[in-house]
């Protein structure tokens, strides 16, 4: 038989159980009845004040003429929906001096008060492994954003930074803590979902960290690439010189370990069988240039840079639909099938690639640009998007010779 209790989730989201079923208090997700029932969960232990509900619930919305009026209305509301949802028999909000508390005869676990409480009791504990487990007990209640659809609300913004900041403090001890402990499968799990929340918080630093000294190096070097690329895809950000050292660790040991050659063959065997341009994240583009740039010195290759840039007639900069991305894809389509096998390029961000031309002319690279720019203006019927080209040799990427040279920029 289920519990006669209330069970509130506001991390992550927002949802109401009781004996093992979902109540749901109106179709809305955004309406008054339910965010007044989030604020009476949010404030279980001491109640709170009707001036802070009414501040709460209609701001400074001058619409509302009587705010106290309207705020009864809505808690006539709410006790009538959560009858309907299936609670046992309650006026649920009590009133008593002018504040709005829960009633007491329906037992609540409210997973922010959960929350607070261990963190709470993990600042008075001494005993270390007492704190560990209230520590851990913490970040596992912490499943997400405060309220998240709701996180425009004032209030919600507010409690949200500080559910935020007390779940990043309380991981922060708790691996450090793990790290001296050399609990390091622990401390993987912990920074997988802190990383799943919050992916651009650092915390596959954790991950990459603890899967190296388990001797996981496969497992390692995919959470830095699929961590370096997340970040230089949305953000424009490279790698950190701290990510850079792990992965030239991580790719050393792999090279060390049982079968690396047989492995490296096969990997090695699936790259040759690609059609067109190869296509690289950033990071290898960077690194394919700096070993380009010494064989230009060695034997005297010419290697040229190409920057591809998007930009849409009509003057708009944003995505309307997706059709920018739409654009993007075309034109990578395009570099890739129109260009050799032995040139490689890469997507810088949402408008632009770069493509590198080892063994060829200045005057070629001319040759080449028309032929993207024919393939995608075919593949768009001429619409809406023209793309811009410029082009530099490496050479001129040294510092006294910096120049950038347009040579093809459609009007």
């Amino acid at each position: 038989m289920s519990e006669k209790i209330l069970k509130v989730k506001m991390l992550g989201g927002f949802s109401l159980q009781y004996e093992g079923k979902e109540i749901v208090l109106d179709r809305n997700a955004v309406s008054k009845t339910v965010q007044l029932m989030q604020i009476i969960m949010e404030n279980a232990r001491e109640g709170i004040s009707k001036g802070s509900l009414i501040d709460a619930l209609y701001g400074r919305d001058d619409e509302v003429e009587n705010k106290n009026g309207s705020l009864n209305n809505t808690i006539f509301r709410l006790r009538k929906q959560l009858k309907a949802a299936g609670l046992p028999e309650s006026r649920y909000i009590n009133i008593k001096n002018g504040i709005c508390k829960w009633d007491e005869k329906i037992p609540l676990e409210v997973d922010v008060e959960l929350f607070v409480n261990a963190v709470e009791k993990s600042r008075e504990e001494e005993r270390e492994e007492k704190r560990e487990e209230l520590l851990s007990l913490a970040c596992h209640l912490y499943k997400g954003e405060f309220l998240p659809t709701m996180i425009g609300e004032s209030w919600i913004a507010e409690r949200n930074t500080f559910y935020r900041e007390q779940y990043t403090a309380c991981l922060q001890e708790l691996l450090e803590q793990l790290k001296r402990e050399k609990k390091f499968e622990k401390i993987y799990r912990l920074a997988r979902s802190a990383a799943e929340i919050y992916p651009y918080d650092d915390w596959q630093t954790w991950q990459i960290d603890s899967l190296i000294e388990l001797r996981r190096f496969k497992e390692a070097m995919s959470v830095y690439e699929k961590s370096t690329n997340m970040m230089f895809e949305k953000m424009n950000v490279a790698p950190s010189p701290e990510m850079l050292e792990r992965a030239a660790l991580m790719g050393e040991k792999i090279s060390q370990a049982s079968g690396a050659i047989g492995d490296i063959k096969r990997r090695l065997d699936e790259l040759d069988g690609m059609e067109g341009a190869y296509f690289c994240s950033f990071p290898s583009f960077v690194d394919a240039y700096h070993v380009l740039s010494r064989m230009m010195e060695r034997v005297g290759m010419s290697v040229y840079i190409m920057l591809c840039t998007l930009r849409n007639t009509r003057g708009r900069a944003e995505d309307e639909n997706g059709r920018l991305e739409n654009a993007s894809q075309t034109l990578r389509r395009m570099i890739q099938e129109t260009l050799r096998r032995g040139d490689f390029f890469t997507r810088y961000n949402k408008t632009q690639y770069l493509i590198m031309l080892p063994e060829i002319t200045q005057e070629n690279c001319k040759v080449v640009s028309e032929r993207i720019d024919a393939s995608f203006r075919a593949a768009m019927n001429g619409k809406d998007f023209l793309v811009d080209y410029y082009v530099a040799s490496i050479a001129e990427f040294y510092p006294e010779e910096t120049k950038n040279r347009k040579i093809n920029s459609r009007k």
